[in-house]
C-alpha cells in the first residue's frame, strides 16, 4: 500500500483538510521516486500513445519480443559474426517458401522471407564457396553440414545434394537437386527443385550414425545431366515422375527459391514489375498476331493480294506461327506471281506433312507455269501415291506426260 492509500478516506473537516494538504506536500518526491521506479511495469492506465514500451532490441527464437535492457546507461546490441566473403554468387543462402509451386516465374509469387538477423541466427542456409564449384547445407539446429555439389554460371546455379541421414533408409529419396537462376540483384536463387528416388539398396551404404547414398551408383555427371533431358523439362507438379533407369526416377517437386540475407524486398517487387511489363507486352502480342492474320484471311476474301500479304507478313513478324500462316502466305505469293517465295512457304508444311495433297498440287500448278513439267509431274504422282484414286492428278499427269513427249 502506497503513502496515498494509507490516508483516512473520510469526509473531511476544515481542519482535517489542511492536514491533508500539507501531509501531500510532504508526500510529493516520495511519490515521484516511486513513480519512476514502476516507470517499466505493464500498468493499464499508462497513457497509450507512448512509444517507449513497444521498442524491440531483438526477436526471441519463439518469436517473443525481447525489451531493451539498459546496463550502466548504454545499449547492449547484439553483434553477429560477419558473413564469409562473396564472389558473385557464393556466400549465405537461405532457403525460401514460395507460394505457387508451380509458377515458373516470380510473377505473383509472395515469398516467405523473414527479417535478416532471425535468417542468419536460426535458419538452416547453404554456403557457396567463392569459386562457386562447391558448398555445403549448413543446419545450425544440428550442429551439422552437409557437402553440396555446385555448378555455377553466370545466370545459373545448379545445386545437388547426395541423401544423408540418421536412423534407419525409410525412404527412397537418394538425391536432391535445384536448377536455378539468379533474380533481383543477384540476391535471389529461383528455379526447378527436384528429388532423385532409387528403391534398390545397392544406391545406399551404412555410415556412423545412419546411412547415405553411395555416389557411384548414380555419378554426379549423370546426376546433373537429368535436369537437362526434355521429359524431365516438360514435368509439372500434375506428372512429376519421369524413369532414369530400372530402379530410379526423378521427380519434379515444385519451385524454390533462396535469399541472401541481404536480399531487398524493393529488388524482388522490381523484379515482379518487370515481369508483370513481359507478361502484358506479351499478350498484347499475341492479341496483335491474331489480329493482322484475320485481316489477312479477309483480304484473301476480298482477292486483294497485295493487302493479304502485307497482313501475314506483319503477324510473321511479330512471332506467330502456324501452318495455315505458311499455306495463306504461300497463297498470297502464287497469286502474285512470286513463285520462289510460294515454293518456300510450300515446302514447310510438306516437311511436316508430306500427304498434305492440297498443298501438292499448288506446287504442281507453280511447275506448270514455270514449264517445269518433270517438277509437276513428280508432284501428281506423289499425291497419287498417297490417294490413288484421285482422277484428277492422274488426268493432269497423262497430259504432262503427252506434252513432254511431244517436246521431246
Amino acid at each position: 500500500m502506497t503513502a496515498i492509500d494509507r490516508i483516512e478516506r473520510r469526509r473531511p473537516s476544515w481542519a482535517h483538510l489542511w492536514a491533508l494538504l500539507w501531509a501531500l506536500s510532504l508526500l510529493t518526491p516520495a511519490l515521484a521516486v516511486a513513480q519512476d521506479e514502476d516507470e517499466e511495469e505493464d500498468d493499464p492506465d499508462l497513457d497509450p500513445t507512448r512509444t517507449d514500451e513497444d521498442d524491440v532490441d531483438d526477436w526471441s527464437f519463439e518469436g517473443e519480443k525481447v525489451k531493451k535492457e539498459v546496463v550502466k546507461e548504454e545499449k547492449v546490441k547484439k553483434e553477429l559474426p560477419p558473413e564469409p566473403s562473396r564472389s558473385g554468387v557464393s556466400g549465405n543462402w537461405y532457403e525460401i517458401a514460395v507460394d505457387c509451386a508451380n509458377c515458373e516465374t516470380l510473377l505473383g509469387q509472395t515469398m516467405g522471407i523473414e527479417d535478416s538477423l532471425v535468417m542468419r541466427e536460426f535458419f538452416d542456409y547453404i554456403q557457396i564457396a567463392s569459386d562457386r564449384k562447391s558448398g555445403e547445407f549448413v543446419y545450425p539446429s544440428a550442429s551439422q553440414k552437409i557437402p553440396l555439389g555446385i555448378s555455377a554460371s553466370a545466370d545459373r546455379v545448379l545445386i545437388y545434394q547426395y541423401v544423408i541421414d540418421t536412423g534407419t533408409r525409410l525412404t527412397d529419396t537418394y538425391a536432391k537437386i535445384w536448377d536455378l537462376r539468379l533474380k533481383a540483384d543477384g540476391g535471389l536463387l529461383y528455379g526447378r527443385k527436384y528429388e532423385v528416388q532409387a528403391w534398390t539398396a545397392d544406391a545406399y551404404e551404412d555410415w556412423d550414425r545412419g546411412y547415405q547414398a553411395k555416389k557411384s551408383f548414380i555419378d554426379s555427371k549423370k546426376l546433373k545431366t537429368y535436369v537437362a533431358l526434355d521429359p524431365v523439362l516438360k514435368l509439372s507438379t500434375e506428372e512429376p515422375r519421369f524413369q532414369v533407369g530400372d530402379s530410379a526416377r526423378i521427380q519434379f517437386v515444385g519451385y524454390s527459391g533462396f535469399v541472401r540475407s541481404d536480399v531487398k524486398q524493393a529488388a524482388i517487387a522490381a523484379e515482379q514489375e518487370k515481369l508483370k511489363a513481359a507478361a502484358e507486352a506479351e499478350a498484347k502480342r499475341a492479341r496483335d498476331q491474331k489480329e493482322y492474320f484475320r485481316k489477312g484471311e479477309n483480304a484473301l476474301d476480298d482477292k486483294d493480294w497485295d493487302k493479304a500479304l502485307a497482313a501475314f507478313t506483319k503477324a510473321r513478324e511479330l512471332g506467330f506461327e502456324s501452318l495455315d500462316l505458311n499455306y495463306n502466305l504461300g497463297y498470297a505469293y502464287y497469286k502474285l506471281d512470286d513463285y520462289e517465295h510460294a515454293k518456300a512457304e510450300y515446302k514447310v508444311i510438306l516437311t511436316d506433312d508430306p500427304r498434305d495433297t492440297e498443298v501438292r498440287y499448288n506446287l504442281a500448278r507453280i511447275h506448270e507455269k514455270e514449264k517445269n513439267f518433270d517438277g509437276a509431274i513428280k508432284e501428281y504422282q506423289a499425291i497419287l501415291k498417297f490417294n490413288p484414286d484421285d482422277s484428277s492428278a492422274r488426268d493432269r499427269l497423262e497430259l504432262l506426260k503427252a506434252a513432254r513427249a511431244m517436246l521431246d
